[in-house]
């Protein structure tokens, strides 16, 4: 009988064998985004505790910034885009693209996911959750709504594109 874990190593192994340098970097980048989610995990904590717990009853406080509902969105929010990374590690060598076309998505799929990210930790210290450049009803504009929303705003609509492109090229083929 076949050790379950040696089928799973070798079912890795044969998914790896034939990956291509633009996939290993998205992989690469989507793990890396999937440890600053872990990480802000600790942030959250931090907030919501008001500091970090050296041993039992004893608080070093730590003042954050923000609030304990955005880091909350923050640690929810960064792992979607790991995995959107992932995923799309997978597809992008597989749809038939030349290799110059393969890499050109994967990095604004790489983009498009630290953009994200920057976004939701940005957005926390920005009074109007970095959802506008200018004033809305959530508070006024600043330097962290510009920091928050420009790199997500400008790769959100690439990578739109890039899906939308994706799709059709797949939907042609099919």
């Amino acid at each position: 009988m076949i050790d379950p874990i040696q089928q799973l190593l070798g079912f890795i192994l044969l998914l790896t064998q034939n990956i291509k340098p633009i996939q290993k970097t998205m992989i690469g980048h989507g793990l890396l985004m999937m440890f600053v989610a872990l990480a802000t995990g600790l942030l959250l904590w931090v907030s919501l505790l008001g500091g970090f717990e050296i041993y039992p009853g004893f608080i070093l406080t730590i003042n954050l910034g923000g609030t304990s509902e955005g880091w909350a969105r923050v640690h929810r929010g960064i792992p979607m885009n790991a995995l959107m990374v992932l995923v799309f590690a997978f597809v992008v060598g597989s749809l038939g693209f030349s290799s110059k076309k393969e890499n050109i998505l994967g990095w604004i799929l790489i983009a498009t996911g630290w953009a994200n990210t920057v976004f939701y930790i940005a957005a926390n210290y920005s009074a109007n959750r970095g959802l506008s450049f200018g004033e809305n009803k959530f508070g006024a504009s600043d330097i962290f709504s510009f920091i928050a929303l420009m790199p997500a705003y400008v790769f959100g609509v690439l990578s739109m594109i890039v899906i939308f492109q994706m799709a059709v090229h797949c939907l042609k083929k099919s």
